[in-house]
């Protein structure tokens, strides 16, 4: 038994020496290379030539018309302080719409009487809206 298991081993020791990469034969003779060519034209200088210096710089032109107005512009925070012992209101204008609101620091939610709008109660603290265009 044990001589059958030495004979495995050394046919498949056999084996996968017989994959190994075989060895690149030896080189060919190499070839003489050709003599130069001659030499080509001399290029035009201003084709190929560097760059010249910059120029001065030109004056200034005139002032472009005033572009269409940014997002951020569409928004406006309205802030009513409520102190007192009455309700507090703030409202956007006609052409605007109330966003959001809420009411002191713990951000308490605001009423909405319309969509122009927002109260808090008497003593809530500040009453912070946002409007919209």
């Amino acid at each position: 038994m044990r001589s059958v298991g030495i004979v495995l081993a050394i046919a498949l020791a056999v084996t996968v020496a017989g994959c190994s990469k075989p060895e690149p034969g030896p080189q060919g003779p190499k070839g003489d290379a050709g003599a130069a060519g001659p030499a080509g034209p001399k290029g035009d200088p201003g084709a190929q030539g560097a760059a010249g210096p910059a120029g001065p710089p030109g004056p200034a032109g005139p002032q472009g018309p005033a572009g269409p107005a940014g997002a951020s512009s569409q928004f406006r925070l309205v802030r009513a302080t409520c102190t007192g012992a009455a309700d507090c209101q703030a409202s956007c204008n006609d052409d605007e719409v109330a966003v959001t609101a809420y009411c002191g620091s713990n951000r308490a939610a605001a009423t909405f009487a319309n969509e122009r709008s927002a109260s808090c109660a008497a003593g809530s603290g500040p009453l912070v809206a946002v409007c919209a265009k």
